[in-house]
């Protein structure tokens, strides 16, 4: 799979999910990268891992 584009801040991606904000625990995503479906092959594009939001709902409290 190719490296993976960064999401820029006003993308609308950006505000729908805002736990991309945060690295993911489960799939190892950089901030503002997609989460990478469980094979690893291809990115999520409706949602992210359980643990990015719960991750970014710690870092927001």
């Amino acid at each position: 799979m190719p490296e993976p584009t960064p999401l820029a801040d006003d993308h609308p991606m950006m505000s729908r999910l805002p736990a991309l904000a945060v690295a993911c625990p489960t799939c190892g995503s950089e901030p503002n990268i997609l989460c990478a479906s469980h094979s690893g092959t291809r990115p999520r594009f409706h949602d992210v891992h359980q643990a990015r939001t719960a991750a970014h709902q710690e870092q927001t409290r």
